[in-house]
């Protein structure tokens, strides 16, 4: 095998979303949901990961950006297990005192 080259970005704190000029970092958290949890249809209820998210984001003194970019989820399923790892990023920004 020749040489592979990897883009390796963290996910769980950054910058991006630079094209929408919002100056913001990312605060990730990564949740294990069980696959019996997803229904035929694939809908999920993201409202609530969302809200206990920014509840925490909130306690350790950081402010969402949520008029202005975008929340990214990602999942991965687990090919040998019962579990989805599911991470949502949401921008933000340190609160000002």
């Amino acid at each position: 095998m020749g040489k592979v080259t990897v883009a390796y970005y963290s996910t769980l704190q950054g910058v991006t979303q630079q094209q929408t000029g919002v100056s913001a970092t990312y605060y990730g958290k990564i949740f294990k949901i069980s696959k019996k949890l997803f229904n035929e249809d694939g809908d999920v209820d993201f409202q609530s990961d969302i809200e206990e998210l920014i509840g925490e984001m909130q306690g350790k003194g950081l402010e969402p950006i949520l008029e202005e970019a975008t929340v990214e989820r990602y999942e991965t399923w687990e090919t040998d297990g019962d579990n989805v790892l599911v991470m949502y990023r949401v921008p933000c920004k340190e609160k000002r005192a």
